[in-house]
């Protein structure tokens, strides 16, 4: 009889063992509404710290610089923070505003943060949770920070000026960058666009040195 009781009580713990791994490994339920609340104010923000920017003078732009530094600093500490616990949100799940402000926080991160993050985005535009330009846009700036050549032309800069001046940084297979841009869903071709960024486009735009390159 007691060889019996140990047995029964051997499957019960067994038993709860098995139980107890089981709800460690439920998922996370994810919070959309409160994080979608959470990420309207971000967008806001980062926005809101940005309003200006072509008319600010050139003797102003460190000081607006600066400002704008902070704000999304403090707006990538929240961000990182639900993408390491939810990962990348679904559009579909916190609306248009939020997943916007969550790509514009990575989006205006350091290089490493976008390379981390980067993937996640362009799965989920791949799978209609994300937008295909917003995806084209941050694979764009990486390549930018890495020195590269961008594919899209969503990217300009005043880096390795010395005039200060913004351009369009040089694209890989220029002839070519239309068709791609209409494939990824921008409605402007690189010439317009580079008028509405007040930036100079020069299709045979050189790299500059890798010394001058942001990483």
């Amino acid at each position: 009889m007691g060889k019996a009781f140990s047995l029964v009580l051997l499957f019960f713990c067994v038993l709860m063992t098995a139980c107890g791994q089981s709800e460690q490994r439920a998922p996370v339920p994810v919070p959309y509404d409160a994080l979608r609340a959470e990420l309207e104010k971000i967008h806001d923000t980062d926005q809101a710290v940005r309003e200006g920017f072509n008319q600010v003078k050139e003797e102003d732009r460190n000081a607006f610089f600066t400002k704008m530094q902070r704000v999304d600093s403090v707006n990538q500490i929240a961000v990182i923070r639900m993408l390491e616990k939810y990962g990348w949100l679904p559009q579909s799940k916190i609306g248009g505003k939020a997943a916007d402000g969550l790509f514009l926080v990575v989006q205006h991160a350091p290089a490493k943060v976008i390379r981390k993050y980067l993937p996640s985005l362009k799965k989920m535009a791949q799978n209609g949770e994300a937008s295909p330009t917003d995806a084209a846009m941050m694979e764009d700036r990486l390549l930018m920070f890495e020195g590269e050549k961008q594919i899209y032309g969503t990217q300009a800069t005043s880096m390795g000026r010395e005039d200060g001046k913004m351009y369009i940084w040089p694209i890989k297979d220029s002839k070519h960058v239309n068709e791609r841009r209409k494939a990824a869903g921008f409605r402007v071709t690189v010439e317009e666009y580079a008028k509405l960024m007040n930036a100079a486009y020069n299709p045979e735009e050189p790299l500059p040195a890798k010394k001058q390159v942001i990483h």
